[in-house]
């Protein structure tokens, strides 16, 4: 039962996350290009993905593969993250 705390946790975060973001959209009148969407999606994966990757490591009592994994992940995944929302940012601006 414990095991499943954590991914409640991102599972409600991620919703959260996303409800604030389409809320924000809306509020403004911002359309998101079709890219926008897909670069902030594969960011979200691979954020997802360096979580997932940190919680297993840890899990099999590799805190060192953890966290160069999470990194190795997290990185580029928050550059994706950071672009969209740039591109969508600039977008804003503009109207």
């Amino acid at each position: 039962m414990a095991y499943y705390i954590p991914v409640i946790l991102v599972g409600a975060i991620v919703t959260a996350s996303l409800f604030g973001v389409i809320s924000w959209l809306r509020k403004r009148n911002i359309k998101a290009s079709w890219y926008e969407w897909l670069i902030g999606i594969a960011g979200l994966a691979l954020l997802l993905l360096a979580i997932q990757h940190l919680f297993g490591a840890m899990t099999e009592l590799f805190p060192f593969a953890a966290w160069v994994g999470f990194a190795i992940i997290g990185v580029p995944a928050l550059i994706l993250l950071l672009v969209a929302w740039q591109l969508v940012a600039r977008k804003a601006k503009q109207s």
